[in-house]
């Protein structure tokens, strides 16, 4: 699935689009308008299906309704004792023969057969000698026909018996039918064989088929498959059927033929062909629309998509050569049409992020000016760090000192001097190491209050109250050592009195508090006021090195976040205190908890 989803990303919207639009739109149209044809034609050729059912139904149950009146004329006629009487009588002259024909027997066959529309001849035959052979009667030894042979062999019987199909020229085939029956139903009536011959009105039977609508091509075939009658003979196709009925496959696996068998008697079927042409005929126009309609679908949803399409791609397509170009100019913002949808959303936080971007890249050229700046001043820091450490006058007393106590006491004292002095320089001087740790900080006050203890003896005390949870703690470097140096150069130097320094280190929330406190000169008023007045300028004043310095050192790595105080009262002493943050990043940006 995932190869698949990777695949269609490298597909352009462009070509996504055309086949959204070819599968979910096209085929969709086309696919329901053919389902939907195919439907129609289908249910049109159910319809004239039914209507060809009803009307073959209708042929059948009038030629039915025709033969069973006849059939029940014949019973009628059958059981008529007086028609027997008369055949069977014997007539002593033609005459009398004559008047009896004219006065019976012709108003009888006429009333009893021929008067009705199904009946084209009726004729009755006798072997009775005194019968005149002429007009509707008959003698049978005036007859040599096979079926009269087969009657009497068979007088129990209803026979049926066809005459020689005829085909007209308008391709009408018509067959003469004739039912005929033995007169055998009353016993002492017997003298002579009697028989009746109904020669069916061949003609109606047409005039039935023609009657209904759906009549292209009709048939009637027989027992054995031969054409009875047909309405249409113009084509070949009733070959076909024959064929079909001979091989006693049916009529049923053709489609479009509707057959139906005519009971009774007969063993008829009749077969009724669909007009298949009229049937087309009759989906041209519903064919005609439904294209129509699936033109006119496809043209109205090809509009609407169009019109979408070019409200996103164009934008989508803009937008995307703009972001193309951006290597000509990264901060230029796309200035094309926007809109209130999604695209136009995209494209407003685009140009947001563009100006974020132009406004992010300024202030990184600024923090990098900025920080080439603090670099420059952190190493100037250093340098005026180690100036204000290296002073030539401390240097100056602590080796006079030295040699003082040197000539009144032995080499081991002025040895250890000599290291401590040695320390602190190396210390001093060393600036590699960013941040120390308090306690190291603490080794480099040490060094420097035993250096002044050995200078002043008896003179100088120093106290240290350092809480033991603060020694782990990371400081700047030298940050709380000059001001040490201060209380002993400044303060307790120039007083005539022993000299104390007090220093302490102590933890307060998240906050490292560090105090130097000493009882020396103290500093003039108007003096502590420039001090603090100046601290905080980047121009370093001569006299303020170490202070400044300090300030300036904090101020890089703390920002505002850090407290810097002084008291001072002359003749009474100094007391500084610095507050700084504990865990604070520095400007490289490293972690010094």
């Amino acid at each position: 699935m995932g190869n698949y989803s990777n695949l269609l990303n490298d597909v352009k919207v462009k070509y996504k689009l055309i086949f959204i639009y070819i599968v979910c739109v096209v085929a969709p149209i086309i696919v329901i308008n053919l389902i939907f044809y195919n439907n129609m034609v289908a249910n049109v050729k159910e319809i004239n299906k039914n209507y060809y059912r009803l009307s073959t139904q209708r042929i059948v149950t009038k030629i039915e309704n025709d033969f069973d009146f006849i059939i029940s004329l014949s019973d009628k006629i059958s059981l008529d004792q007086k028609l027997y009487e008369m055949l069977d009588k014997g007539y002593e002259t033609n005459l009398d023969y004559v008047e009896t024909y004219f006065d019976y027997f012709k108003p009888y066959i006429y009333l009893n057969g021929e008067a009705y529309q199904q009946i084209n001849k009726m004729i009755v035959y006798t072997d009775n000698p005194s019968v005149l052979n002429s007009g509707s009667i008959y003698r049978m030894d005036y007859l040599d026909e096979e079926w009269l042979e087969n009657i009497i062999k068979s007088p129990e019987r209803l026979h049926i018996i066809y005459g020689e199909s005829k085909k007209k020229s308008d391709g009408t085939i018509i067959t003469p039918i004739s039912i005929i029956r033995v007169l055998n139903e009353f016993q002492g009536i017997d003298r002579y064989l009697k028989v009746i011959r109904i020669d069916l009105y061949a003609e109606n039977i047409i005039k039935i088929i023609n009657s209904e609508t759906n009549k292209k091509n009709v048939f009637i075939f027989d027992a054995s498959g031969s054409i009875l009658f047909s309405n249409n003979i113009a084509s070949n196709v009733h070959t076909v059927f024959l064929e079909t009925a001979v091989n006693g496959q049916g009529f049923e696996y053709n489609k479009h033929i509707i057959q139906k068998k005519i009971n009774g008697s007969l063993n008829w079927m009749l077969i009724n062909v669909l007009d298949v042409d009229s049937i087309k005929r009759a989906l041209v126009r519903p064919r005609n629309n439904i294209i129509l309609l699936t033109l006119l679908s496809l043209l109205l949803s090809s509009l609407i998509i169009f019109f979408i399409y070019r409200s996103f791609y164009l934008r989508l397509n803009a937008l995307s050569e703009h972001v193309s170009n951006l290597e000509q100019d990264f901060n230029k913002p796309y200035t094309g049409l926007q809109g209130r949808d999604e695209i136009g959303s995209l494209i407003r936080a685009y140009n947001i992020m563009v100006s974020k971007i132009k406004t992010l890249i300024t202030d990184v050229y600024e923090a990098r000016l900025e920080q080439s700046h603090i670099k420059l001043e952190k190493k100037q820091a250093e340098i005026n760090a180690l100036q204000s450490q290296i002073n030539p006058h401390y240097l100056f007393n602590t080796l006079e000192s030295i040699r003082m106590k040197s000539i009144d006491k032995r080499e081991i004292e002025t040895g250890k001097i000599i290291k401590y002095l040695a320390r602190s320089l190396r210390r001093m001087i060393s600036f590699r190491q960013e941040w120390i740790d308090v306690q190291e900080e603490l080794a480099y006050i040490k060094d420097f209050l035993k250096i002044q203890k050995y200078r002043f003896g008896d003179e100088f005390e120093y106290i240290l109250d350092i809480e033991p949870e603060t020694l782990d703690i990371k400081i700047p470097k030298l940050i709380i050592q000059p001001f040490v140096e201060n209380a002993c150069i400044y303060g307790v130097e120039g007083s005539e009195d022993p000299g104390e320094v007090y220093v302490k280190i102590d933890i307060s929330g998240d906050k490292l508090i560090c105090i130097v406190r000493d009882n020396g000169i103290g500093i003039k008023k108007d003096k502590l006021n420039f001090i603090l007045k100046h601290i905080k300028n980047e121009d370093i004043q001569v006299n303020n090195i170490g202070i400044n310095n300090i300030y300036q050192r904090l101020n890089l790595y703390y920002g505002d976040d850090f407290v810097l105080h002084i008291e001072s009262k002359e003749g009474i002493g100094t007391m500084v205190k610095l507050i700084i943050p504990m865990g604070v990043k520095d400007v490289q940006g490293y972690d010094c908890r």
